[in-house]
């Protein structure tokens, strides 16, 4: 196999390992949900006006390509192929411009940016319209020093000057890199000392003249757009996590030029000039095991060995599955995928929007009231009723929906639309809440951007045709069952009043089978006995076949309080539910002195029971 080939060969090993981990580990489609974490993703249109827009200021051209690219995560397989060709794209340039410096040997450098990129995904953070620009300033460094290297004088300049001018409109911010590079080239490589002065006076001006002047951007974001130190990252805690991680992708080519410049030019000046050392004597070479371990295969084969093993180890070392699991507990309870929602969410129980998630998946699959104590409750995961900011409307929205807090839905998902950007998914939120109420109106507009994204607008056209032949939706059975069950009027948040909300929607209708539930679990949680056995006849007439096991416990548990005569509702009382009620007050019985022995023998055998919760505050079934 000759270098060439080993060198492609190693080079299509590692990306085809680098897409596989992004498109099967990482996830790309979690990124592009965002969970109401990554506040900076953008949105993307199809209209000629949205290309336009891009097209008149400096950075647009980077930013309406990064805007598309990330929409492809909307499929994981399509998102990874497109940072691997980003990660690719980069080690061809930066291989490119150390071997046109005269450093082949560092070609090997070219991987960093891609591993780089393995940590900023596992870490589920969004800079995609930052490294883009960074990708178009070495591609177009890569095309100067192309053009640099030919024998006639002006043409390096004049490349240099229209590069410039192109980079900047490109990349924004970006084309200082781009910049720097090209001085370092001429004042390490080729030496061309007033050329690189030259360069140091049109990077230092350029951004002022064209972006301040010519386009009246403020000067901190004619210099910094688009870069990593641009405060539009940087004033805000969400948006700068791993920042440092493309701090170094920024710095990585121009300090390793640096570097193996002044390399060179001290091994020059002391190393040479006291006289090459003099070539060692081989050693005899003896054995087949010998050679073949000195032949050029088995080098290229070990060192492709050891660039795996460490995008390995900077792979899953820097995966962050707590952030992982957060992301896609919600990516699946968007798409009603309730299982994997309890699935995915059983390691991470800490967080609220987990467990609220969690609650959501229990009621849906019909396990609330036999399973909801087996998991760490707590009042406020109901509703994320202590939960602050543009996250906690975003978690919260969907609920409000289906339970039929349309006001209070709508209040979310403007927040949302306001803190998050113009995400499809607020939108399609914001449309449907709009038609429930009958604002067909504002329902249209927020259908028709709809339709002008990439992978929305199938769901936004159909309602709009529908709307053509049903202005009134009385034929949509979604809409309907909404309308069945919203509240007609303004109402306080439910997370400043939750009973009050919850009666106030079953008042609206009596059917509304998720209210009640709730509503009973809201006073599980809350310890109101009386008040949720005041409701217990209510199951029968929502057709449960059976009373839930924790609200036979709780009625239970009332009885021995209150001493009343015990009432289930009209459904007769099972044997195990008393049992394990009986053992359980023998054991407090037994260790009356000993509070800490009784709580371990309650958790042996009652973890995942409302008796556990009522006298302990939280399960011990699950941490």
């Amino acid at each position: 196999m000759t270098p060439c080939w080993r060198t492609v060969t190693t080079m299509a090993v590692f990306f085809i390992a680098f897409y596989l981990y992004l498109w099967l580990v990482v996830e790309p489609c979690l990124i592009f949900h965002g969970a109401g974490i990554i506040t900076n993703f953008p949105a993307f249109y199809t209209t000629r006006l949205f290309l336009i827009e891009h097209l008149f200021y400096p950075g647009g051209p980077a930013e309406y390509v990064a805007a598309f690219a990330s929409q492809l995560f909307y499929y994981s397989w399509l998102g990874a192929l497109v940072v691997t060709a980003q990660a690719w794209a980069f080690y061809l340039s930066v291989a490119f411009l150390l071997a046109s410096s005269g450093f082949k040997r560092l070609s090997v450098v070219g991987y960093v940016p891609a591993l780089l990129l393995l940590a900023l995904y596992g870490r589920y953070t969004y800079y995609v319209p930052t490294t883009t620009a960074l990708l178009a300033a070495l591609t177009l460094a890569c095309i100067y020093v192309a053009l640099a290297t030919r024998r006639t004088l002006w043409v390096g300049p004049a490349a240099f000057l229209a590069l410039s001018f192109l980079c900047y409109y490109v990349a924004g911010g970006a084309f200082l890199l781009f910049a720097v590079v090209c001085i370092i080239h001429e004042l390490i490589s080729t030496r061309r000392w007033r050329f690189g002065l030259v360069y140091v006076v049109v990077a230092a001006t350029l951004p002022y003249g064209v972006g301040v002047l010519a386009f009246d951007i403020y000067p901190a974001d004619a210099y910094s757009r688009l870069l990593p130190i641009s405060w539009k990252l940087l004033g805000y805690e969400g948006r700068r996590q791993s920042v440092e991680l493309v701090y170094t992708m920024y710095l990585l080519t121009p300090a390793t030029m640096v570097a193996a410049g002044l390399a060179r030019a001290l091994w020059a000046r002391y190393g040479r000039g006291k006289g090459t050392p003099p070539k060692r004597k081989r050693a005899k070479r003896k054995g087949a095991l010998w050679r073949y371990a000195r032949s050029p295969g088995w080098r290229w084969a070990a060192l492709t060995a050891l660039l795996l093993a460490v995008a390995t180890t900077v792979a899953f070392g820097s995966l962050d599955h707590r952030t992982k699991a957060q992301f896609a507990v919600d990516y699946y309870a968007y798409h009603e995928e309730w299982t994997e929602v309890i699935a995915t969410g059983a390691a991470h129980l800490n967080d609220p929007s987990v467990m609220h998630a969690i609650d959501c998946a229990l009621y849906h699959t019909g396990r609330l009231g036999n399973e909801m104590f087996k998991w760490p409750q707590r009042p406020e995961y109901l509703f994320l009723t202590e939960t602050e900011g543009k996250k906690a409307f975003w978690d919260a929205a969907d609920l409000y929906l289906e339970i039929g807090f349309i006001n209070g839905a709508e209040h979310g998902l403007t927040e949302c639309l306001e803190g998050l950007g113009e995400r499809p998914m607020v939108l399609q939120r914001l449309a449907l809440a709009n038609m429930v109420k009958g604002n067909i109106g504002t329902a249209r507009v927020y259908l028709g951007t709809l339709s002008h994204t990439l992978f929305h607008r199938a769901w936004a056209r159909q309602y709009l045709d529908l709307l053509q032949c049903d202005p009134n939706l009385g034929t949509d059975a979604r809409v309907q069952h909404l309308r069945s069950i919203a509240l007609d009027s303004d109402f306080p948040s439910v997370t400043s009043s939750p009973e009050r909300t919850l009666r106030c929607l079953l008042e609206k209708n009596p059917t509304n089978r998720m209210a009640f539930e709730y509503l009973m679990a809201w006073y599980l949680t809350t310890r109101q006995l009386p008040k949720f056995v005041e409701r217990l006849g209510e199951f029968k007439r929502l057709g449960y076949t059976a009373l839930p096991t924790h609200f036979e416990e709780a009625a239970l548990i009332h009885v021995n309080m209150s001493k009343q005569p015990l009432y289930l509702g009209g459904y007769g009382p099972r044997a195990d539910v008393h049992q394990r009620l009986e053992h359980f007050m023998g054991t407090m019985g037994r260790y009356q002195s000993n509070e800490q022995a009784a709580r371990a023998e309650q958790v042996k055998y009652h973890a995942g029971d409302y008796f556990f919760y009522f006298v302990y505050g939280r399960p011990g079934g699950v941490n």
